[in-house]
């Protein structure tokens, strides 16, 4: 009797771990891809706040962290992320313009690490990509760029995304730029014009007082709200109003007869006070050559600038801030698309993280512990086995020996 009931117990514990353990394996999560370095930078979304998450667009994946970390996020199935932008009134939503069609993504995060996706066409043939972001939280609108000349406005209702309109620009957008204070700045760049929207972005018309083409754009939410444009060869200019625009090049090195161009602009999202921008020196006609001249910053918004580095490499494309930390600046260049640590911003050195083994580790320990115990408790039942086996065995000879008819010799 108690053989049978080791038994009994033994085999229900087997196929309870063994059960766990196929379960655990089929519900296991691929590992999180965690690197320390971005490589191929090409869209990126600085934290809100400093103790928030950075998000990038790095050779088409997205990953959310900080210099030294970085965590892939899983993309729905056949998307290739061309820009992405944060919802600095709403954590957790993030937006993602897709580059192999004319779609946008709208993710909110979720606890236990699920994201919920949405995804809106923009158009029905879906040929284009989308280029650029620019959140409007006042009028919660969303405008996305596309390499198509169209500027489609898209308006957050928390459920769903709403078409509320669309324009057609003559040129592929490169950057849009909206306030966020209801200040009606909403501005548009290609390759070779501005452009200014009304307050919702129906109408759009050409900015023609700049006196260079623009190379560079940012909306910075001040109180006033300001436009900041650089140009091609008149260095900075600023605006409250899109109208009225006044050259902000003290302490860049903008003189009489030089063609100073910029490159880049960018402001810190927690001290909007505090700007970087990159430029570079043109010279001849026929042929033009590009210098650059380094980054510089301002803390002032602008009044005066501050030599920050140099960067002789290359010129710069874009300038990622580090959020909350003047003076700490990342560049990718017209080189490279791996950040440059700038300032004091800090240099990744290249390590294997150890934190990706140990999301698998942490992620398999269940199944492993399961299908050990499993192989544990197998053990016991045929060592149990065996041992009721050789009982048995010996308990039929012993009777065959008992009952064996004697032989008598004569």
């Amino acid at each position: 009797m108690i053989r049978k009931l080791f038994f009994i117990i033994m085999t229900a514990t087997l196929l309870l771990f063994v059960s766990a353990g196929i379960l655990a394996a089929l519900d296991a999560q691929p590992a999180t891809v965690v690197k320390a370095n971005l490589e191929n930078v090409r869209s990126y979304a600085a934290a809100v706040h400093p103790a928030g998450m950075n998000y990038a667009v790095d050779a088409g994946e997205l990953y959310e962290g900080r210099p030294g970390e970085w965590r892939k996020i899983e993309l729905p199935s056949g998307v290739i992320a061309g820009v992405v932008a944060v919802d600095s009134s709403r954590p957790g939503v993030i937006y993602v313009g897709a580059a192999n069609e004319l779609a946008l993504y709208r993710m909110r995060s979720r606890k236990g690490d699920q994201n919920e996706w949405l995804r809106v066409p923009l158009r029905e043939d879906g040929i284009g990509g989308v280029t650029s972001l620019a959140l409007d939280k006042g009028n919660r609108l969303l405008y996305v760029g596309a390499d198509t000349g169209e500027i489609f406005r898209l308006r957050d209702v928390g459920s769903s995304l709403i078409a509320a309109g669309r324009a057609q620009l003559d040129e592929p957008i490169v950057q849009l730029a909206v306030d966020g204070v209801n200040a009606g700045l909403l501005f548009a760049r290609t390759l070779t014009r501005l452009y200014q929207g009304d307050a919702i972005g129906r109408q759009w018309r050409e900015v023609e007082n700049l006196g260079s083409a623009p190379t560079a754009l940012v909306v910075v939410n001040r109180y006033p709200a300001t436009v900041y444009v650089g140009t091609l060869d008149r260095g900075l200019l600023a605006s409250h109003d899109g109208v009225r625009w006044s050259m902000v090049n003290d302490g860049l090195g903008f003189t009489p007869g030089a063609r100073l161009a910029v490159d880049a602009i960018a402001v810190d999202p927690a001290q909007l006070d505090v700007l970087y921008v990159a430029t570079s020196y043109l010279f001849g006609h026929a042929e033009v050559h590009r210098t650059p001249s380094g980054v510089s910053m301002s803390v002032d918004g602008g009044g005066i600038w501050q030599p920050l580095a140099t960067v002789a490499e290359a010129p710069v494309a874009e300038l990622l801030p580090v959020t909350g930390e003047a003076g700490a600046v990342y560049a990718l260049t017209m080189a490279s698309r791996r950040p440059t640590a700038l300032g004091s911003a800090p240099t990744v050195v290249e390590q294997v993280s150890a934190l990706a083994a140990d999301t698998t580790s942490a992620s398999a320990w269940p199944a492993v512990f399961a299908w050990i115990v499993a192989g544990l408790v197998g053990l016991a039942l045929l060592y149990g086995l065996g041992t009721n086996l050789f009982t048995e065995m010996e308990r039929s000879v012993a009777s065959f020996r008992l009952h064996r008819p004697s032989v008598n010799h004569r």
